[in-house]
């Protein structure tokens, strides 16, 4: 990639994670730390963040929240967020999950295999400026699961994973309406998740990014993918 990788970090002792972040400058990332939330969101909003990486327990505001506030931010490029920490518990996860959550560590973090879950997350970004040829194939879209894109005429759209699973899921099956309780088992393998705004949160994401007339609603059933556009 032409583009270079950043990735900001949440923790509450730099030093404690400068093993880490040592390493992942040694692989050509951009590495810095934030000072607090709100330092945090205001490089949100300047643009170009990959990766948010979160210490479950961050003083400033739980990685939790944070990460909820991040989904809800409706002006910012969306970044891969990774929540880390040294609880185990399965309530925890789920709800970092449900809160748009892409990944969460088990402390203590080991450099090389989070530089391998980084770099997985990298090959599906692309600079959404490049002109592609397999646009022009399309009407408007398509998925490209390979490469864990959506190919537009403008160019190519990395989701976060939840959210490009779902679209998937939506535009392979064209001829279904998926209500939450569909999302939250064949996505999340939780029902609970249905009774949550994470679905809702989710699919208002995907419209911002690819635009509102891509996934349609049928009201009070669930949502479906605009056959018009595929």
């Amino acid at each position: 990639m032409s583009q270079s990788f950043q990735i900001i970090i949440c923790s509450n002792t730099e030093s404690s994670i400068k093993k880490t972040a040592d390493f992942l400058k040694e692989k050509n990332y951009l590495v810095s730390f934030a000072k607090s939330d709100e330092d945090l969101y205001s490089s949100l909003k300047k643009g170009n963040v990959n990766l948010v990486i979160v210490e479950l327990d961050y003083i400033f505001r739980d990685g939790i929240s944070i990460t909820s506030d991040i989904r809800n931010l409706k002006e910012i490029e969306q970044p891969y967020i990774i929540l880390f920490s040294n609880k185990q518990d399965d309530y925890i996860q789920i709800t970092a999950f449900n809160a748009g959550a892409d990944d969460f560590i088990i402390t203590p973090i080991k450099p090389i295999l989070l530089e391998a879950r980084i770099a997985t997350l990298k090959k599906r970004l692309s600079n959404k400026t490049e002109e592609i040829s397999e646009a022009n194939k399309h009407p408007d879209f398509y998925v490209d699961k390979e490469q864990y894109l959506v190919i537009t005429k403008a160019g190519k759209i990395s989701l976060p994973r939840k959210e490009f699973e779902m679209l998937t899921l939506m535009y392979e099956n064209n001829h279904k309406i998926f209500t939450r309780q569909d999302f939250a088992r064949l996505i999340w393998n939780m029902p609970i998740v249905a009774n949550s705004r994470t679905i809702d949160i989710h699919i208002r994401n995907i419209r911002r990014l690819l635009g509102s007339d891509v996934i349609r609603t049928m009201k009070g059933v669930g949502y479906f993918i605009n056959r018009d556009l595929i």
